[in-house]
């Protein structure tokens, strides 16, 4: 009886061992990973092209403008976008915002808008002064970062809403156009796309 004892415990104790070094090397396996961050666009480039993404630096050519990487999709452009940047250091920004812009013949309705804020989690669509609709979702990432898997399937959910906002951002207007304009600030005009 007390051998059975002796050797339960033993199991016990292994076991908690064995549940204590399961974190530290996940741990330890998660820090290897590449992080993403508002501080790193040539990491965040080089990760997008990692996943199979084109994409590109899109140069500042207007004030007021911040700087970007423009993605290219099957339903066209979407920009990632550097913001909350320190002007004192001016690669150190807090927010990536993926954002995209539509370019319609009329003003886009309060109703749509509504309904797709409504309908479409995570992301904030509003008109821009063309009364053209821009979607964008903001990710904090600071200087700490976010795990590359994280990230990477945060942009695929957006391209899904992307593409399911495409389908209906046009539902009452002509033919859709490409927004040939530049990526903007969040709160402003939003990057160029169309389905």
């Amino acid at each position: 009886m007390k051998l059975r004892r002796l050797s339960a415990a033993c199991l016990a104790l292994g076991a908690l061992a064995l549940g204590a070094a399961l974190p530290a090397q996940a741990q330890a396996q998660g820090d290897s990973a590449p992080l993403v961050k508002g501080t790193d666009a040539k990491g965040l480039l080089k990760i997008l092209r990692e996943a199979g993404y084109k994409a590109k630096f899109e140069e500042v050519t207007e004030e007021g403008t911040k700087p970007s990487i423009e993605i290219e999709t099957r339903d066209g452009p979407v920009y990632v976008i550097f913001a909350d940047c320190e002007e004192a250091v001016p690669d150190f920004c807090e927010t990536l915002v993926l954002s995209t812009s539509w370019d319609r013949d009329t003003p886009i309705s309060d109703k749509v808008i509504t309904e797709s804020n409504y309908n479409f989690k995570y992301v904030s669509i509003w008109r821009d002064e063309s009364g053209d609709p821009v979607m964008q979702w903001a990710i904090l990432t600071r200087d700490i970062g976010v795990p590359q898997p994280l990230f990477l399937n945060a942009l695929q959910r957006y391209l899904d809403i992307v593409r399911d906002f495409g389908e209906i951002a046009f539902a009452d207007d002509e033919a859709p156009k490409l927004d040939k304009t530049t990526a903007a600030a969040p709160g402003g005009a939003g990057a160029g796309m169309a389905k």
